[in-house]
């Protein structure tokens, strides 16, 4: 079961992740090329730093609902695990349940 400060983290995490799919709807987002900047996913809901990722990429970590991308320094070690390193962005993933 997961802790009152896992959900919370989950709750902040999921937000940023809507709020960036949102934006990858938006019409002109999708006809761009090379990289968009999206909010970094972190579990800190004051954060307001982006992430310059391509669409192909934003598109392959939304495809694991447990997945979410956060710039280095951005990571809960005891809530998530790092799945994948990009030098200025990472993969990080919630455990299911």
């Amino acid at each position: 079961m997961a802790s009152e400060r896992e959900e919370r983290i989950a709750r902040n995490e999921a937000l940023f992740k809507a709020a960036n799919e949102r934006m990858a709807a938006w019409a002109e987002r999708q006809d761009a090329e090379g990289t968009e900047l999206y909010f970094c996913e972190c579990a800190d809901t004051e954060c307001t730093e982006k992430i310059a990722l391509r669409q192909d990429d934003y598109e392959r970590v939304r495809s694991e609902p447990n997945r979410f991308f956060v710039l280095p320094g951005h990571v809960v070690p005891d809530a998530e695990t790092v799945v994948e390193s990009h030098g200025d962005w990472l993969v990080v993933e919630k455990p299911l349940g």
